[in-house]
């Protein structure tokens, strides 16, 4: 009997792009069904070929995640910068499953070009041909009449786009109505039908797929890189400590993955520590968790989405200082007290051993205050030295990770500012 998997990626990543700006709601949903829609009605790549050709779709553009890029991604210019080319380019390389076809995000916008020094293969430009196809088609018809689109496509026919793939388009549209079913949402439905019992994800690539979405999100701002990846590797090191079972450790490293994904809703402009203090207020809002409930509904297994809502009601508690009146279960405690560490930790790259007894007391006080049973803490204070310096391994690694990602995409960008400065 094949195993349900507690979370489908797909869902997720719909969901979630419909809070990050109105402007972009299912636009990448709506790329991939096109293509899906075209890929099923040829024998040109195998069937992985076309699972791997539906994520690009869909996550084409998840570099326009930072602020600046969104009202350049709607716009018509065929000849724009679209910077998020570059950092979705990025996050494809470093963390998605998909690494070899990174560079059909990074020439997405810019298919017949070569000034990057990144090469790629007539195999690829082709992708990203198709794949820019289906993106001109979707954002055509969302500023303009769909009747339209034929006269679109024909001034665009060999310079722009290829005539066999507009010919290919259109003889899908003919045969399937895909504009008319995008207009009536009718394609949401084939699109769920298609991922649940077509699509086939093991855990490693729904993990790399998660982390590749939340990093997308985490990495707008160096306030915010360290954030969740402090929140799950602090539950990691607490469940490892605590000896708990395989699928427990699953369920709440998922768990304290998603637990903020609401925040794709905040604003990222962070340029101090005070702004940060203040994003961490609003992340715990219920107006917040309310997004996450929204993203994570029925795209996961209910009892995570139960563990993220008492850690939320955990941490209130703790912030106000008042008794908790539930139990909270093993999961649910280990998730709401890595991410109350982690809002501390994430601004101390390094913290000295000479801190580590104050946010002992820290944590003491609030477990007193709040009347909680202390028996994981207790665990956690026998090992926390060691805890922490796991933790601070693992962040500090991502953390030049990110560095990295930040100088390359400078480079990157540098390259291309010169290139459309000079034509």
């Amino acid at each position: 009997m094949k195993k349900v998997p507690l979370i489908n990626i797909v869902d997720v990543i719909c969901h979630s792009f419909r809070h990050l700006d109105p402007r972009l709601i299912n636009h990448g949903e709506r790329v991939a069904y096109i293509l899906m829609k075209m890929l099923d009605d040829t024998n040109r790549y195998t069937k992985q070929e076309k699972q791997d050709i539906f994520m690009l779709g869909l996550l084409h553009d998840i570099g326009a995640y930072k602020e600046k890029e969104l009202d350049s991604i709607l716009s018509f210019d065929l000849n724009d910068s679209m910077e998020h080319s570059v950092f979705g380019y990025l996050l494809f390389k470093t963390f998605s499953p998909l690494p070899e076809y990174a560079d059909v995000i990074l020439y997405h916008h810019h298919c017949n070009a070569q000034y990057y020094p990144v090469p790629i293969s007539n195999y690829h430009r082709d992708i990203a041909k198709l794949l820019y196809l289906a993106d001109r088609i979707d954002i055509f018809c969302v500023l303009n009449d769909a009747k339209d689109l034929d006269s679109f496509l024909s001034k665009c026919c060999g310079t722009i786009f290829l005539p066999s793939d507009i010919r290919w388009f259109q003889e899908t549209e003919k045969k399937h109505h895909l504009l008319e079913k995008i207009h009536s949402l009718e394609y949401q439905k084939e699109l769920r039908t298609y991922t649940r019992n077509h699509f086939s994800l093991t855990e490693s690539q729904i993990h790399n797929y998660l982390m590749t979405f939340i990093f997308s999100v985490d990495f707008r701002n160096e306030y915010t890189a360290l954030h969740t990846n402090y929140g799950v590797q602090l539950s990691e090191h607490i469940s490892d400590t605590l000896h708990l079972d395989v699928n427990s450790r699953s369920i709440i490293q998922l768990a304290a993955l998603l637990h903020n994904i609401g925040k794709i809703s905040l604003s990222s402009r962070l340029s101090c520590a005070k702004d940060y203090d203040q994003y961490l207020t609003d992340l715990y809002r219920n107006s917040t968790l309310k997004v996450t409930r929204e993203i994570l509904e029925e795209a996961i297994d209910p009892q995570i989405i139960h563990i993220i809502d008492d850690s939320f009601l955990l941490l209130e508690c703790w912030s106000n200082n008042t008794p908790v009146s539930f139990k909270p279960a093993p999961a649910t405690e280990i998730v709401a007290l890595s991410y109350l560490m982690s809002n501390t930790l994430t601004q101390e790259l390094n913290v000295s051993r000479f801190y580590h007894p104050k946010l002992l007391s820290f944590l003491r006080q609030k477990y007193q205050t709040c009347e909680m049973d202390n028996s994981i803490l207790l665990t956690l204070e026998r090992h926390f030295d060691k805890i922490i310096e796991k933790t601070q391994n693992s962040c500090s690694s991502i953390y030049n990770i990110y560095q990295q990602m930040m100088d390359e995409e400078h480079s990157l960008n540098m390259i291309l500012l010169h290139y459309n400065n000079k034509y």
